[in-house]
């Protein structure tokens, strides 16, 4: 099953090429894996495509799908997942603790952290009560991390839209991760300590700076919800302009936030979305990307592989 996986992954690797002036109009057999845009098709099987876009590093995924989806990813040339887990579900972050350690088998780097994310618990909603409960979960996952071999460190995930906005503003809620990155990098020294903000809160973390975080990151979509505009290539411009291609990189991209067919029905419409992504990053100069993501859940249609085990058509 996992070579057929693997070969039906190339439709999804033709998506994600980012093609020199060249033009692929090829049929490909099924023993030519990594051939994609290969000029020597005598290329062993299961080597890396010369041409695919370096920048695209691998998928923002469920701990859950790790252990059984690394071998093909790593196969293909995507060599980092991201996961953060609420530090208050102490059963998810033990698990997508055990998905780390799976990871480090096999080289595969892991980008992990702890969120309090208000959508999933009203009750993760950060006050400036909670606050302190969750500053002390960071720096403990942080020691985790290093302990553990974590490849890069984040101290949150798009947090301005899980604060009360009263006894804990968005910019409060900025001044503290700035504050907490500083003690986080005196424990995790593994690598880069990073954090993701939502796209809408960019432009706030560029008027008072990253301070002591290596790697202000952002989540950036095409739209969500019946709303698709050109917004997503000015989050991506000012990130770079800001930050510098070394400073930001983007942590999930995707047509839509709120599923792939809401953007479209049409999976050839979803895959242009998709190339245009990929594109424009590329054009950026965005060294790093990472796909949301691999594999649909209940209620939440984004993977490449659908709930069936089907591959999309990208």
């Amino acid at each position: 099953m996992r070579k057929i996986g693997i070969i039906i992954l190339l439709v999804l690797c033709l998506a994600f090429l980012l093609l020199s002036g060249c033009v692929v109009n090829t049929v490909i057999p099924e023993t030519a894996i990594g051939n994609l845009g290969n000029q020597e098709p005598s290329e062993e099987p299961g080597t890396e495509n010369p041409q695919k876009w370096p920048g695209l590093t691998g998928f923002v995924e469920w701990y859950g799908s790790v252990e059984g989806s690394m071998d093909t990813w790593l196969d293909n040339g995507f060599n980092e997942i991201r996961d953060l887990r609420d530090y208050q579900d102490t059963i998810n972050v033990d698990g997508s603790k055990e998905a780390v350690l799976a990871a480090n088998t096999k080289g595969l780097k892991f980008i992990w952290g702890v969120s309090s994310n208000s959508f999933n618990n009203p009750d993760y909603t950060i006050t400036s009560t909670n606050w302190l409960d969750f500053r002390a979960a960071i720096l403990d996952a942080a020691q985790w991390a290093q302990d553990n071999g974590v490849y890069e460190f984040q101290i949150g995930n798009e947090e301005g839209y899980h604060v009360d906005v009263t006894t804990m503003t968005v910019a409060q809620i900025i001044t503290n991760l700035k504050s907490v990155a500083t003690e986080v990098k005196k424990i995790f020294t593994n690598g880069n300590v990073s954090y993701s903000c939502g796209s809408c809160f960019i432009d706030g973390w560029i008027a008072v700076g990253k301070g002591d975080i290596d790697i202000l990151a952002s989540n950036v979509y095409i739209g969500g919800e019946g709303d698709y505009n050109d917004n997503w290539k000015t989050y991506i411009t000012n990130l770079v302009d800001a930050f510098g291609v070394d400073g930001t990189y983007i942590t999930e991209f995707a047509p839509s936030y709120s599923s792939l067919e809401d953007y479209s029905t049409d999976e050839a419409v979803q895959t242009a979305g998709v190339t245009e992504m990929i594109e424009y990053m590329k054009a950026s100069g965005i060294k790093r990307a990472l796909f949301y993501s691999w594999h649909d859940y209940p209620g939440g249609l984004f993977g490449v592989v659908k709930n069936d085990g089907t591959y999309r058509q990208y």
